[in-house]
């Protein structure tokens, strides 16, 4: 087996001469701080999230809205059903569930603050205005007929129909005092045009502010009498 050579000093001074070199180079790398960084960890990827359903649209209130010459200045709710009493233009109209306007709309059913109605374009709801953001409703011509209507009950003929409207009070209605009428009395007809109708009723203050006066037709103990009303 033979010996190993033993390294020429030529070799040497290469290998040493190779070495410092390198380390120099490290040095160098070192100080200036560019050192290799090592490779990035790998982070497994995220899968995608699923984005949530769209919610559907809130669908919009059904009914049509108020006009302005429509409005809603008395309201009773009852075993019967209830009624309305609604403002059109400068008219004041009672309405029971079942009854309309005069140019169609009818009154559907009464609810705590609200009424609706029936229109060719879907229900209509009347309600009272918020006080404490609205101004208060204007009074109605004449005043409001709402003590005229409470007083006074309907009396029927044999065939259900309305012949006139007992008076039944007469708290607030001073101008029927004055002029002598009494509980018990039975009207019949104002300005010689029959009281048949609950809307009739409801125009006496109307009327009687327009004109000042109004004549008034009743029944008293069986005999018909008559009777000037002012204001």
């Amino acid at each position: 087996m033979k010996a190993a050579r033993a390294a020429t000093p030529r070799e040497w001074a290469i290998a040493v001469a190779g070495g410092l070199a390198l380390a120099a180079l490290l040095v160098t790398l070192l100080r200036s701080g560019n050192a290799p960084a090592p490779p990035p960890a790998q982070v497994p990827a995220t899968p995608p999230v699923a984005s949530a359903p769209a919610l559907p649209p809130v669908p919009a209130a059904s009914g049509t809205a108020a006009p302005a010459d429509l409005a809603l200045t008395g309201l009773r709710i009852g075993p019967d059903g209830g009624m309305a009493i609604i403002r059109a233009g400068d008219r004041q109209f009672r309405l029971a569930p079942g009854r309309s306007l005069p140019d169609g709309r009818r009154l559907l059913r009464v609810e705590p603050g609200r009424a609706i109605l029936a229109t060719s374009g879907g229900e209509l709801v009347l309600a009272f205005p918020d006080t404490a953001l609205a101004a208060p409703a204007s009074t109605p011509p004449g005043g409001d007929p709402t003590a005229w209507r409470l007083a006074l009950s309907p009396v029927r003929g044999p065939g259900g129909a309305i012949s006139g409207w007992r008076l039944d009070s007469l708290a607030g209605l001073a101008p029927l005092a004055r002029a002598g009428l009494a509980v018990g009395d039975v009207l019949l007809a104002v300005d010689g045009s029959p009281l048949i109708s609950e809307e009739k009723i409801i125009e006496l203050p109307q009327e009687l502010a327009a004109n000042g006066q109004i004549s008034l037709t009743y029944r008293r103990a069986g005999s018909e009498r008559q009777a000037r009303i002012a204001r």
